[in-house]
């Protein structure tokens, strides 16, 4: 009896575990922060708030290498790079836009 408790117990746990993201809340909000200052277009803001994004994409590139594949990690630093350029040039379509292809590749490398 006591071994079957333990198993649902366990078995709890692990599912418990897996609704949510496995990782890359400091991505998030970074993105949060980029978000927030897009809507109120200081630029200058806006700009190194994305050049932290890309600093912190370097840092951690070994780690999304090894949870994402090829085209998600490249595809997410011409993004970055996209997004910083964007911000330079204070276009605010294309820095939303790249912005939210940034999020969405995050949200595919960790999502289970």
């Amino acid at each position: 009896m006591k071994k079957i408790i333990i198993i649902f117990t366990l078995i709890f746990i692990i599912l418990s575990g897996c609704t949510n993201q496995v990782g890359g809340d400091h991505f998030f909000n970074q993105i949060d922060k980029l978000e927030k200052a897009i809507a109120q277009p200081e630029w200058s803001k806006v700009t190194s708030q994305a050049e932290e994004l890309k600093q912190m994409f370097e840092e951690d590139k070994w780690k999304i290498q090894l949870i994402g594949d090829e085209d998600e990690y490249e595809g997410l630093d011409e993004s970055i790079s996209n997004l910083i350029a964007a911000a330079k040039e204070e276009d605010s379509i294309n820095t939303r836009l790249e912005l939210a292809t940034v999020k969405s590749i995050f949200e595919g490398i960790y999502s289970l």
